[in-house]
Protein backbone atom coordinates (compact mmCIF):
# COMPACT_ATOMS: atom_id res chain seq x y z
CA UNK A 1 0.00 0.00 0.00
CA UNK A 2 3.06 2.15 0.75
CA UNK A 3 4.37 1.79 -2.74
CA UNK A 4 0.92 2.54 -4.39
CA UNK A 5 0.68 5.78 -2.15
CA UNK A 6 4.46 6.96 -3.15
CA UNK A 7 3.47 6.33 -7.00
CA UNK A 8 0.13 7.99 -6.35
CA UNK A 9 1.66 11.35 -4.72
CA UNK A 10 4.38 11.52 -7.59
CA UNK A 11 1.71 11.63 -10.26
CA UNK A 12 -0.50 13.56 -8.46
CA UNK A 13 2.48 15.93 -7.87
CA UNK A 14 3.45 16.12 -11.08
CA UNK A 15 -0.28 16.68 -12.41
CA UNK A 16 -0.65 19.55 -10.41
CA UNK A 17 2.85 21.62 -10.97
CA UNK A 18 1.78 21.19 -14.94
CA UNK A 19 -1.82 22.71 -13.90
CA UNK A 20 -0.14 25.32 -12.01
CA UNK A 21 2.17 26.35 -14.99
CA UNK A 22 -0.57 26.47 -17.52
CA UNK A 23 -2.71 28.41 -15.06
CA UNK A 24 0.22 30.85 -14.15
CA UNK A 25 0.52 31.42 -18.13
CA UNK A 26 -3.10 31.93 -18.82
CA UNK A 27 -3.08 34.47 -16.77
CA UNK A 28 -0.27 36.52 -17.57
CA UNK A 29 -2.12 36.46 -21.48
CA UNK A 30 -4.84 38.32 -20.17
CA UNK A 31 -2.95 41.42 -19.58
CA UNK A 32 -3.48 43.74 -22.81
CA UNK A 33 -1.47 46.03 -24.76
CA UNK A 34 -0.91 48.30 -27.72
CA UNK A 35 1.46 49.61 -29.99
CA UNK A 36 0.90 52.49 -31.56
CA UNK A 37 2.86 54.55 -34.21
CA UNK A 38 3.93 58.00 -33.66
CA UNK A 39 3.91 59.63 -37.41
CA UNK A 40 5.36 63.19 -38.10
CA UNK A 41 3.70 66.45 -37.65
CA UNK A 42 4.14 69.56 -39.29
CA UNK A 43 6.97 68.35 -41.95
CA UNK A 44 9.22 67.61 -38.49
CA UNK A 45 10.48 64.03 -39.55
CA UNK A 46 10.58 62.84 -36.16
CA UNK A 47 8.56 59.24 -35.81
CA UNK A 48 8.31 56.84 -32.99
CA UNK A 49 6.65 53.68 -31.20
CA UNK A 50 4.02 54.15 -28.29
CA UNK A 51 3.74 50.84 -26.26
CA UNK A 52 0.83 50.51 -23.74
CA UNK A 53 0.38 47.75 -21.19
CA UNK A 54 -1.65 46.91 -18.38
CA UNK A 55 0.36 46.60 -15.42
CA UNK A 56 -0.49 46.22 -11.34
CA UNK A 57 -1.10 49.60 -10.85
CA UNK A 58 -2.35 50.75 -14.32
CA UNK A 59 -1.18 51.58 -17.47
CA UNK A 60 2.42 51.71 -18.57
CA UNK A 61 3.36 54.17 -21.76
CA UNK A 62 7.07 53.69 -22.61
CA UNK A 63 7.68 56.75 -25.63
CA UNK A 64 10.80 55.59 -28.04
CA UNK A 65 11.66 58.03 -30.66
CA UNK A 66 13.72 58.76 -33.07
CA UNK A 67 14.72 62.05 -35.33
CA UNK A 68 14.71 64.28 -32.79
CA UNK A 69 16.46 67.28 -34.04
CA UNK A 70 18.26 68.64 -30.81
CA UNK A 71 20.51 66.81 -28.35
CA UNK A 72 19.67 67.29 -25.47
CA UNK A 73 16.66 68.86 -25.93
CA UNK A 74 13.09 68.01 -23.38
CA UNK A 75 9.94 67.24 -25.52
CA UNK A 76 7.03 67.31 -23.37
CA UNK A 77 4.46 65.03 -24.47
CA UNK A 78 0.41 64.16 -23.25
CA UNK A 79 -2.34 62.13 -24.16
CA UNK A 80 -4.85 64.46 -25.09
CA UNK A 81 -8.49 63.78 -25.02
CA UNK A 82 -11.43 64.83 -27.37
CA UNK A 83 -9.82 65.01 -30.57
CA UNK A 84 -7.35 63.16 -33.32
CA UNK A 85 -4.60 64.04 -34.95
CA UNK A 86 -5.56 65.37 -37.80
CA UNK A 87 -7.51 67.85 -35.37
CA UNK A 88 -4.04 69.02 -34.14
CA UNK A 89 -2.42 69.09 -37.56
CA UNK A 90 -5.04 71.59 -38.75
CA UNK A 91 -4.71 73.50 -35.56
CA UNK A 92 -7.37 72.58 -33.03
CA UNK A 93 -5.52 70.67 -30.53
CA UNK A 94 -7.52 68.89 -27.75
CA UNK A 95 -7.08 69.42 -24.04
CA UNK A 96 -4.49 67.65 -22.45
CA UNK A 97 -5.93 64.97 -19.98
CA UNK A 98 -3.06 63.02 -18.84
CA UNK A 99 0.45 64.24 -18.78
CA UNK A 100 3.35 62.00 -19.93
CA UNK A 101 6.96 61.97 -18.94
CA UNK A 102 9.12 64.28 -21.25
CA UNK A 103 11.66 62.66 -23.53
CA UNK A 104 15.10 64.04 -23.91
CA UNK A 105 16.87 63.46 -27.35
CA UNK A 106 20.22 61.74 -27.57
CA UNK A 107 22.92 62.36 -30.16
CA UNK A 108 22.01 59.89 -32.39
CA UNK A 109 18.19 61.23 -32.24
CA UNK A 110 16.46 58.71 -30.25
CA UNK A 111 14.56 59.57 -27.21
CA UNK A 112 12.78 57.55 -24.29
CA UNK A 113 10.37 58.08 -21.62
CA UNK A 114 7.85 55.70 -19.63
CA UNK A 115 5.37 56.83 -17.37
CA UNK A 116 2.16 54.79 -15.24
CA UNK A 117 -0.57 55.98 -15.44
CA UNK A 118 -2.30 54.81 -12.27
CA UNK A 119 -6.02 53.26 -11.97
CA UNK A 120 -7.14 52.92 -15.36
CA UNK A 121 -6.74 49.95 -18.06
CA UNK A 122 -5.46 49.74 -21.89
CA UNK A 123 -9.14 48.86 -22.50
CA UNK A 124 -10.45 52.05 -20.83
CA UNK A 125 -7.81 54.49 -22.95
CA UNK A 126 -9.30 53.01 -25.56
CA UNK A 127 -12.65 53.04 -25.49
CA UNK A 128 -15.42 54.89 -27.25
CA UNK A 129 -16.50 57.76 -24.99
CA UNK A 130 -13.82 60.21 -25.97
CA UNK A 131 -10.95 60.50 -29.21
CA UNK A 132 -7.72 60.21 -27.86
CA UNK A 133 -4.48 61.02 -28.79
CA UNK A 134 -0.40 61.07 -27.34
CA UNK A 135 1.47 64.06 -28.69
CA UNK A 136 5.08 64.60 -28.84
CA UNK A 137 5.54 68.40 -28.80
CA UNK A 138 8.62 70.63 -30.15
CA UNK A 139 11.50 72.10 -27.79
CA UNK A 140 9.83 74.61 -25.58
CA UNK A 141 11.12 77.96 -25.98
CA UNK A 142 10.56 81.00 -23.17
CA UNK A 143 7.81 82.98 -23.64
CA UNK A 144 6.23 80.64 -26.26
CA UNK A 145 3.86 78.49 -24.11
CA UNK A 146 3.26 75.07 -25.23
CA UNK A 147 5.20 74.33 -28.26
CA UNK A 148 3.42 72.70 -31.66
CA UNK A 149 3.03 68.88 -31.96
CA UNK A 150 5.79 67.39 -34.18
CA UNK A 151 4.53 63.56 -33.50
CA UNK A 152 1.34 62.22 -32.84
CA UNK A 153 -0.47 58.98 -32.97
CA UNK A 154 -4.38 58.40 -32.34
CA UNK A 155 -5.78 55.98 -29.46
CA UNK A 156 -8.58 54.79 -31.99
CA UNK A 157 -11.97 53.45 -29.84
CA UNK A 158 -12.07 49.89 -29.98
CA UNK A 159 -15.30 48.70 -30.64
CA UNK A 160 -17.30 46.62 -28.22
CA UNK A 161 -15.19 43.27 -27.90
CA UNK A 162 -12.26 44.69 -30.09
CA UNK A 163 -8.86 43.21 -29.11
CA UNK A 164 -5.80 44.43 -28.18
CA UNK A 165 -2.26 43.12 -29.32
CA UNK A 166 -0.60 40.43 -26.44
CA UNK A 167 2.84 42.28 -25.44
CA UNK A 168 4.94 40.95 -26.25
CA UNK A 169 3.97 40.06 -29.90
CA UNK A 170 6.18 37.40 -30.15
CA UNK A 171 3.83 34.78 -31.72
CA UNK A 172 3.54 30.80 -31.18
CA UNK A 173 2.85 29.34 -27.70
CA UNK A 174 3.80 31.08 -24.40
CA UNK A 175 6.99 29.90 -22.96
CA UNK A 176 5.11 28.94 -19.87
CA UNK A 177 3.08 26.21 -21.95
CA UNK A 178 5.89 25.19 -23.78
CA UNK A 179 7.55 24.17 -20.14
CA UNK A 180 4.63 22.14 -19.35
CA UNK A 181 4.56 19.78 -22.21
CA UNK A 182 8.27 18.56 -21.09
CA UNK A 183 7.35 18.71 -17.45
CA UNK A 184 4.29 15.83 -18.36
CA UNK A 185 6.63 13.97 -20.13
CA UNK A 186 9.14 13.58 -17.48
CA UNK A 187 6.13 13.17 -15.04
CA UNK A 188 4.69 10.26 -17.14
CA UNK A 189 8.19 8.32 -17.75
CA UNK A 190 8.84 8.81 -14.01
CA UNK A 191 5.43 7.11 -13.58
CA UNK A 192 6.48 4.22 -15.71
CA UNK A 193 9.88 3.83 -13.93
CA UNK A 194 8.33 3.49 -10.77
CA UNK A 195 5.55 0.94 -11.83
CA UNK A 196 7.92 -1.09 -13.45
CA UNK A 197 10.43 -1.51 -9.76
CA UNK A 198 6.96 -2.51 -8.92
CA UNK A 199 6.57 -4.79 -11.31
CA UNK A 200 3.63 -4.01 -12.17
CA UNK A 201 4.85 -3.24 -15.77
CA UNK A 202 6.75 -5.45 -17.68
Amino acid sequence: MYRFGLLASVILGAALLVSLVVESSASAQESEGAKLQLTPSRDSGVSGIATLTDSEKGVTVTLNMRGLPEAGVEHINHIHGGGTCADDRAGRTAPVTIPLNPVVAQEDGTGSATTTIEDVTVSELFSQDKERFILLHAKTKKGQGVPPGIACADLAPRSEGGSFDTLPASGGSPPAVLLAVPLALISGVAGLLILRRLGLCP
